[in-house]
């Protein structure tokens, strides 16, 4: 018989659960939760009853093992892949022997109460929940708490005022509890290296995971050459006052002034935001710097003044959270690698009609992009000085760290070992106006004045460079460094690129093309342990007299062509200059691909430099033949000591003479012409005085005939570009390294220190 009963409706199964799943349960409900209240039982009738008890307690392990219990009963605990009575096990077994000696036992206890409390921050809520209350409310509006992590914004810039003058901005820091992590966010660094160059550096993101690993996301470099291009190329010189000393946060110096300039005019441009429908121009409307003054109006110098500066989250941990998240879209949407980007993919999709979708590409654009910006484009109203952080030490402190040496060694080992460096790209940017003004400047020079063949190459060149930039990639690079603990051995450091790429950009019409690409890359460099700080005692000594006499008379007992001898020569250019050396050996990997406009590019340098070579050799040889017979009017064939190869490829490339050419060596074969308008003269009765200025005539007549055709004869386009066709066909096949070795001389004078330094301790 059927059943009429009425049928209940089932509630719906949520899809991560299926029909067999059991229904969640609170933590009260849990059968382990039972297991903390029996543990506090049992530690309260011991602790009342027995001495060791007290005495367990007392050093905290008694009060870490209940914790580490309540936090296992509520699923959230400490280590959880050790087992709970493993770990309690070997906690308490620690305590057992550390409780044989009262110093052991100390240690122990003062370690043990900083772990109850972090204990208490991962396992409950709560416990987080009332320490982040309580640190904003007694930090004010300096850090802000945010979950586990801490976050500060609008960090004070950093005046490097060392070696060159620089200024590094910060825009958010955010440091996790749990994860041991720090994320540096908005990083602009301008370094002013020369008067006429300047480098600019743009990363958006770096994690430091303590001894784990420091990871970089993409990092864009640009040089800067010329006034027009330079972010700091009007700055006043940085004065070192009296205020600079006594304070510690600046503001209205020459590095800030310049880079608040830039920065204007970089929050004036328009901003390109992201929708779902791709780009379009938005007003910014976040405000680019938040400055914070007092109250007052009152300017106040110090520690306070800077602090203020640090942006304020709410107490609330919802409305932090949500903050939080606000000031970390707004540092990414307005950094200027976010906006080159956008730039870049929208000039793409407005001229070409096309989507950058290789994500390479879309780096050399962003690049190219960048240079027109300023390199801080996000400076802040405040700095502090990197000679000022270094005097922040007490006297005392300097002198402990300056006689033990060996701690800073044997705090830079593990940092090292521990940290291996990787980054997503470096992706290095130069303007070709700035190249073709540097060809022009040391190249080309004032040779071109005179050479109709020069002029052609220098329109040549600069067609290809002008109206261009370059880019080149470094792809996915990783970097371990070694520092010894023995001064005997030395720093090493070792680079490894996954691939190498240049590219040729011109941002007018948005075009990208690829002229190099390697298989890979690798660089070391091998750093004396002396130039660390604090390591002047081990410094070679200051050349001496009796120094220079050794070497010398080395050398004279040598022969002079033998390789010992070379290398005293060498040592004593060395131990004369007073430098020391970084040696570096750069290798790149094979195949190579090259595009043809590159392979045009060089062919007409070549070109260009060995006729100014050539040139530059005839004139000399002239030169020193007219000296050494400037009585005489004889014409002399180009020495034999010239420089001159000949090999089978300048014999062919003599007999691939064009007609043109020919014909300019038969004009400077002329002079037989010349002869008879010479005996002409004579039978005329030509005086002595006019037959000599007749011949000299001849002989400058006949030398720049010989030298056009014997320049014209070697260096003829046809054979550099096949030469150099068949050199990039050979790369792109071949299999194998190809690489330089060299070395970064280093003076050793600012690294001696001052005489009557304290001795060594712990060298």
């Amino acid at each position: 018989m059927a059943s009429n009963a009425t049928k209940i409706p089932r509630k719906p199964v949520p899809p991560h659960q299926d029909c067999t799943s059991h229904p969640p349960r609170d933590a009260s409900s849990k059968p382990g939760l039972t297991w903390p209240y029996l543990a506090t039982s049992i530690l309260v009738l011991l602790v009342a009853t027995l001495s060791w008890a007290r005495r367990w307690a007392l050093s905290g392990a008694a009060i870490e093992s209940l914790i580490v219990v309540y936090g296992h009963g509520r699923d959230n605990r400490v280590l959880p892949s050790i087992p709970l009575w493993t770990f309690l096990a070997t906690f308490n077994l620690v305590y057992a022997i550390c409780s044989t000696s009262w110093l052991l036992y100390a240690g122990f206890a003062l370690a043990c109460y900083p772990s109850i409390l972090l204990t208490c921050l991962f396992q409950f809520r709560i416990a987080a929940r009332l320490a982040r209350r309580v640190l904003r409310k007694t930090l004010g509006q300096h850090p802000s708490f945010v979950r586990d992590q801490l976050a500060l914004f609008n960090l004070p810039a950093l005046e490097i005022d060392t070696d060159v003058d620089g200024l590094m901005v910060i825009r958010g820091a955010t440091f996790s509890c749990s994860g041991l992590t720090l994320v540096a966010h908005g990083i602009e660094l301008g370094l002013k290296l020369t008067d006429d160059i300047e480098l600019a550096i743009y990363v958006d993101e770096v994690v430091v995971r303590f001894f784990r690993a420091i990871e970089i996301g993409d990092v864009y470099a640009n040089i800067k050459g010329g006034k027009f291009e330079m972010t700091f190329a009007e700055m006043d010189d940085v004065q070192d006052d009296a205020a600079s000393e006594i304070s510690v946060f600046l503001d209205n110096t020459p590095l800030l002034r310049a880079a608040n300039i830039g920065g204007k005019k970089y929050t004036d441009r328009p901003k390109l935001r992201e929708t779902l429908t791709g780009v379009s121009w938005l007003a910014d409307s976040s405000a680019q710097v938040r400055r914070l003054s007092d109250s007052s109006g009152v300017d106040r110098d110090g520690w306070q003044a800077g602090l203020d500066m640090v942006t304020t989250l709410s107490p609330d941990d919802q409305v932090a959270d949500t903050q939080y998240q606000e000031r970390l879209t707004e540092i990414r949407t307005t950094s200027a690698i976010y906006q080159s980007r956008q730039q870049a993919r929208h000039k793409a999709k407005q001229e070409r009609g096309v989507r950058i979708d290789d994500e390479n590409e879309m780096r050399a654009a962003a690049s190219a992009e960048l240079h027109d910006l300023p390199s801080v484009p996000h400076p802040p109203s405040r700095s502090v000085r990197v000679t000022t952080l270094q005097n922040l030490s007490s006297p005392r402190t300097r002198e402990f760290m300056h006689r033990l040496p060996f701690l800073l060694r044997l705090l830079l080992a593990p940092l090292s070992y521990f940290h291996p460096i990787r980054i997503s790209s470096i992706n290095a940017a130069g303007s070709g106006k700035w190249l073709s003004s540097m060809l022009q400047k040391q190249v080309f020079k004032r040779y071109t004045e005179n050479n109709a063949e020069l002029r052609r190459l220098q329109r040549k060149v600069a067609s290809w460079t002008a109206d261009a930039n370059f880019c080149v990639q470094l792809l996915d690079i990783k970097g371990v460094a070694t520092v010894p603990l023995s001064t005997l051995s030395t720093i090493t450091a070792f680079l490894k690129f996954d691939e190498v790429i240049a590219y040729r950009i011109i941002p007018h019409s948005s075009t990208i093309s690829q002229v190099v690409r390697l298989g890979g890359a690798d660089a070391s460099f091998t750093i004396p342990s002396f130039l660390l700080p604090h390591h002047e005692h081990i410094i070679p000594p200051a050349p001496t007299p009796a120094d220079e006499e050794a070497l010398e008379s080395a050398i004279q007992h040598e022969e002079g062509t033998t390789p010992k001898a070379k290398q005293h020569e060498a040592a004593l250019a060395k131990l004369q200059r007073d430098e020391t050396e970084i040696v570096m050996s750069v290798h790149g990997s094979l195949p190579a691909s090259f595009d043809q406009s590159l392979l045009n590019f060089t062919a007409a340098l070549v070109k260009s430099t060995k006729i100014i070579e050539f040139e530059k050799d005839l004139d000399e040889a002239t030169a020193d033949n007219d000296d050494n017979n400037s009585s005489s009017p004889v014409i002399s064939p180009p020495s034999s000591s010239l420089p001159i190869d000949t090999t089978t490829s300048d014999t062919e490339s003599i007999s691939s003479i064009t007609p043109s050419e020919r014909m300019r060596v038969r004009d400077a074969a002329g002079f037989k012409v010349f002869a008879k308008h010479i005996r002409q003269n004579l039978s005329d009765g030509t005086t002595k005085a006019q037959m000599k200025e007749f011949a000299r005539d001849l002989h400058q007549s006949t030398k720049d005939g010989m030298k056009k055709a014997l320049v014209g004869g070697l260096v003829n386009d046809r054979w550099i570009a096949r030469m150099t066709g068949k050199v990039a066909a050979a790369l792109q096949d071949a299999q194998g390294d190809f690489g330089y070795s060299g070395r970064i001389p280093i003076a050793l004078g600012p690294y001696r220190g001052r005489e009557g330094l304290a001795s060594k301790l712990l060298p």
